[in-house]
C-alpha cells in the first residue's frame, strides 16, 4: 500500500541536526535549504502487514517464510502477532541538487541542502509511522526498528524489498544493499495484542553512541 506524505521541515529541526551551533552564516544557509529543499522533496511511502510466525531470541521469522536476524529487534518485537514493513523517499531531486551544488563549488549550501533531505526523510517515516498508529488503533503497537541499527545487519534490506518492491516508488538496492535515491529509509514494527505487545524504545535509546550522536534528538521526538 502506498501513500503519500507531507513533510514539514523547520529550522528547529535543522539546527538540531547540526548541532545547535548557529550565527548569521548559518542562518542564511538554513533558509536557503528550507526554501529550496521544500520544492525538491516529493515524499511517498509504501508499507504492508505481516503475520508472525515465531520470534526467537535473534530470529523473527514470518508465516511467509522469510526471516529477519536481530535480537535487539526480536526483544523489540516480543509479543506482536504481526509487523508492519515500511519503505519511504523523498525522491531523487534533492540529492541531484547536491551534487550540482557541490560541482559548482557551493560546498555550503549543498550541505545544508543534504541535512535537509536527511530530515525530511526522517520526518517522512514518522509521519507514516503516526498515520499507520491511527489506523490501528486499539492494537498494540512497537516504536519501530530500522535495518543497520544497533545489530540489525542492513543485508536484511534485502528481505524487506522482497517484501514490499520499494521499486513501486522508485527506490532500488544496490549489491552492497545501499538504496538509491541514497535519502530513503525503511523499518519495521510490530502490533498485536495490547496485553502482550511491549510499547518499547527507540533504538537510538540503547545505542552505545547517544551521548555523542547529533542525531539524539529523535528518540526523545519519537514519543508515543
Amino acid at each position: 500500500m502506498q501513500k503519500k506524505l507531507k513533510v514539514e521541515v523547520t529550522e528547529e529541526l535543522l539546527l538540531k541536526r547540526i548541532g545547535g551551533q548557529r550565527n548569521m552564516s548559518t542562518d542564511e544557509y538554513l533558509q536557503k535549504a528550507i526554501s529550496l529543499g521544500s520544492t525538491l522533496i516529493d515524499p511517498k511511502g509504501i508499507y504492508d502487514l505481516f503475520p508472525v510466525a515465531k520470534i526467537e531470541k535473534d530470529r523473527l521469522i514470518l508465516e511467509n517464510g522469510e526471516l529477519f536476524r536481530s535480537e535487539h529487534l526480536c526483544k523489540l518485537l516480543e509479543g506482536a502477532e504481526k509487523i508492519v514493513v515500511m519503505c519511504c523517499t523523498i525522491g531523487p531531486a534533492l540529492e541531484e541538487k547536491v551534487r550540482e551544488l557541490n560541482e559548482e563549488g557551493n560546498y555550503g549550501e549543498a550541505y545544508f541542502l543534504d541535512i535537509y533531505g536527511a530530515t525530511a526523510v526522517g520526518r517522512a517515516m514518522f509521519n507514516l509511522f503516526k498515520e499507520l498508529l491511527e489506523e490501528f488503533k486499539g492494537y498494540g503497537t512497537t516504536v519501530y526498528m530500522e535495518p543497520g541499527q544497533l545489530d540489525w545487519n542492513i543485508r536484511d534490506q534485502r528481505v524487506v524489498f522482497r517484501l514490499i518492491s520499494p521499486e513501486d516508488i522508485g527506490v532500488t538496492l544496490n549489491e552492497s544493499n545501499m538504496m538509491s535515491p541514497v535519502k530513503s529509509t525503511t523499518a519495521v514494527f510490530g502490533i498485536g495484542d495490547p496485553a502482550k505487545v511491549k510499547q518499547g524504545s527507540f533504538s537510538c535509546e540503547s545505542c552505545p553512541k547517544r551521548n555523542t550522536c547529533t542525531f539524539r534528538h529523535e528518540a526523545e521526538d519519537f514519543v508515543l
